[in-house]
This record gives C-alpha cells, sequence and structure tokens, in this order.
C-alpha cells in the first residue's frame, strides 16, 4: 500500500524516481518499493514521504474508502442522469472530502469522476488539465478505471469534434466493459455515446445498431428524457437515409416529450430537425416555420446552435430565389459566427454567400481550396470535405480545367469512403 502510496504522488509531482532517489536508497530498491516487491524500513519510508510531501502515518481505512467510493459513484450517477443541481451538491461535499485523501485508488477515482464533470459542463480548457494528470498514472489503472479512463476520453475527443479518435477509444473501452458487472444505467450511456459518434461520422447502420439497445435499456430505467435524445439521434439518422417519415415519427415523439417535461431546449431541437426534414422534402415554406419556431426556444448562450439556424434559413430563403432575405439573414449569421469564433459556420456563411451572388470567382476558389477544405479535412468533417470537394471540382469543370476538376472528384470520393468506412 505504501509503495503504491509513493509512485502515486511521485508521478503526480513530476518527479523521477531517480530525483527522488537520490540520498535515499537506489533507483532499483525505490522500484521494488513502489511495485510492493519490497519491504523497506520505517525510517527509509519517512525520508521518501517527506521528499514528497505526503503523510507518513494516514492510512485511509477501509470504510472510509467503502463510503467514499460509494458516494463518487453516485455522484457520477447524478452526471449521467443529468441532475444538475445534485451534481452541484454533491462536488462541494466530495471536494472537500478528498482534502484529506492519500489513497492512490480513491483519488485517481476521484480525478477521473471530475474529469467527468468538467466535460459534462463543457470545461475543455479544465479537462485538458486533468487529462494531462490522468495521463501520467494511465498504466497503474486497474481494470475498471481503464474502462473509464477510456470512456471518458472518448467523450473529450467526442466535444473537441475528432470522431474518428473519439470511436477508436471508445472501441478500447468496449472491450473492457465486457468483464466488467456495468448497470442498466452505465451500459445505456456508454451504447448512447457510441451511437452519437457513429452518427457523427454518418454510420447510420452502427449507429441506429447502438441507439436501439441503449433506448431499451432507457426505457427500463424509466429514464425517458434520455429516451428522448434516443428518439432525436434515431430520427436524424433517418433523415440521413432520407427515411423522412420514419424520421418525422421519431421527431414527433420528441416533441410530446419535450412537450411533457416543458423542456424548451428539447423543444428547439425538434423543431429543428423538422425544418430539416422538411427542407430535404422541398419543402422550403415549412422549413421555414420550423427553423423559427426552434429559434425562439434556442438559448442566447448556445451560440453554434443559433448560427446554425440562421444558417438553414438563409439556404431556404436561397432555394426559393428571395435574395433579399437570403443576404440578410446570411449578414446577421456571418456576423454572429465571427463574433462567437464558430468557425466551421463562418466558412459555410462566406461559402453560402457565393452561391446566393452567383459570384463564382478566384475568390471562391480560394475560399474552397485553400481554407475551408483544408479545414474540415483537419477537422476529420468527411461530409463536409466531401461536399466542398464537389463544389469546387464543379467550379473546375465548369472553368475547363478539367484536370483539377478530376483531382477534387478523386478528393471528394475519398472522404466519401471515409464517411462510409
Amino acid at each position: 500500500m505504501i509503495g503504491a502510496k509513493i509512485r502515486y504522488f511521485r508521478q503526480m509531482k513530476g518527479i523521477t524516481q531517480e530525483q527522488l532517489a537520490s540520498g535515499i536508497c537506489s533507483i532499483p530498491y525505490l522500484s521494488k518499493i513502489e511495485h510492493g516487491l519490497a519491504q523497506p524500513s520505517e525510517e527509509l519510508v519517512e525520508h521518501l514521504c517527506n521528499e514528497l510531501g505526503v503523510s507518513l502515518d494516514q492510512v485511509d481505512d477501509e470504510d472510509k474508502i467503502s463510503e467514499m467510493t460509494k458516494f463518487l459513484k453516485e455522484w457520477y450517477r447524478e452526471m449521467r442522469m443529468r441532475d444538475f443541481e445534485q451534481v452541484e451538491i454533491k462536488k462541494k461535499k466530495i471536494d472537500k472530502e478528498f482534502e484529506n485523501i492519500e489513497d492512490p485508488i480513491l483519488l485517481t477515482t476521484y480525478l477521473l469522476f471530475k474529469f467527468r464533470y468538467h466535460l459534462l459542463n463543457l470545461e475543455l480548457d479544465k479537462s485538458n488539465t486533468l487529462l494531462e494528470r490522468l495521463y501520467i498514472v494511465q498504466e497503474s489503472l486497474n481494470h475498471d478505471l481503464e474502462f473509464y479512463y477510456y470512456y471518458f476520453l472518448g467523450l473529450y475527443y467526442y466535444q473537441l469534434k475528432k470522431f474518428s479518435d473519439s470511436l477508436e477509444v471508445y472501441k478500447k473501452a468496449e472491450k473492457l466493459s465486457k468483464t466488467m458487472n456495468l448497470d442498466v444505467g452505465e451500459l445505456s450511456e456508454f451504447y448512447y455515446q457510441k451511437a452519437l459518434v457513429h452518427g457523427r461520422l454518418y454510420q447510420v447502420a452502427l449507429s441506429n445498431n447502438h441507439a436501439v439497445k441503449a433506448l431499451s435499456l432507457f426505457n427500463q430505467e424509466y429514464n425517458f428524457k434520455r429516451s428522448a435524445d434516443i428518439e432525436v439521434l434515431l430520427g436524424i439518422n433517418n433523415l440521413r437515409i432520407l427515411n423522412y417519415e420514419e424520421a418525422t415519427n421519431h421527431f414527433k415523439n420528441t416533441l410530446k416529450y419535450a412537450e411533457s417535461f416543458n423542456d424548451k431546449y428539447l423543444k428547439s431541437i425538434v423543431y429543428h430537425n423538422l425544418g430539416l426534414v422538411s427542407a430535404a422534402m422541398g419543402l422550403s415554406l415549412e422549413a421555414l416555420d420550423y427553423y423559427k419556431s426552434g429559434l425562439q426556444y434556442i438559448n442566447e448562450d448556445d451560440s453554434e446552435e443559433v448560427v446554425q439556424t440562421i444558417y438553414l434559413i438563409a439556404t431556404e430563403y436561397s432555394k426559393l430565389n428571395k435574395i433579399d432575405n437570403a443576404e440578410k439573414w446570411l449578414a446577421t449569421g456571418l456576423k454572429q459566427a465571427q463574433n462567437n469564433e464558430v468557425i466551421n459556420y463562418v466558412y459555410h456563411f462566406k461559402i453560402l454567400e457565393h452561391h446566393v451572388k452567383q459570384t463564382y470567382n478566384l475568390d471562391y476558389e480560394v475560399l474552397l481550396k485553400e481554407e475551408a477544405i483544408p479545414y474540415f479535412e483537419e477537422k476529420q468533417s468527411w461530409k463536409y470535405v466531401t461536399d466542398y470537394c464537389e463544389r469546387l471540382a464543379d467550379y473546375f469543370n465548369h472553368s475547363s480545367q478539367y484536370k483539377n476538376a478530376s483531382y477534387y472528384y478523386r478528393l471528394a470520393n475519398d472522404a466519401r469512403k471515409k464517411i462510409i468506412n
């Protein structure tokens, strides 16, 4: 136990074995102590603990460890249930309790769930700081903690929009989960998150497979708020495969949940997606009604969602050839995207502006070739890489630049394969 404690605090303080052992003992002997292969004298241990600034005498008793482990799991459950009030109440108590905890496994568990807490609150800077600390002790994680490490890392990559990276670490987590006794809530949440990633990568069949599993488990728990999230995802997936009737059914199921919960945010999502269905069916006026209804319910702090909806409204006005309306919404959206640094939509708006004004010129070529396509390639947003490579290829084709056209048609095809795979 003392060896694991020494190793944990040495790693967390960024001290090498050579630095800690200097003047106290040999490096090989310190390594044996840390791995429980040697029984050092009390005097030696005291020297090591003094160097690390930790207590020699404090050993967290089993009852305390059991109590705090249970409390951490309850905190994590509140995070999964999205009970934000309870999450904050428990966090205050946990932070205070852990000021005097020195058990390595318990401290690592605390770090992992604190990492999850910051992800829940979209605090990526704080998440990144904790991730650096977790990376230090990654090799010494036990089986269960390793699962949480990869699972939460997948959530972290998802928030960074690195969906392929997210899927890779989810696969590691899933492999570890097969020999764990995850409860229904944990399992349903994991299936849901995996379904989200497959959906973002436009792998609809895989996304639906995981989503249906998650929906069944959420319903078992009577966790209807999470069931509503699944209905949204299934609606989006059906929209992507042009199954408009099924998509509409899922979104209207979600609307029933939203009305029963009086959830304005959920209503905004439903109207947004019903707008997408109508737009895909060529019903621009109906789509505009849905988008504008959804815009009323979006929180002003959700800048990307506001910007996205404005972009869709501008797009529908463009389809209706109502240029004045399109330019008005376009200018508003571009300004908001730039002010809030929603970079992906800055590019979307600039490209749409060329389309609305029919200015397919050198500026349009540079925007696509040197800015937008490289940006979406870096973000692994293969759908937009496909769309914009095809637009650039069409531009070159109309300009009789057939070699360039062929090159970008090929890039579009390569990006489309990445979506499928």
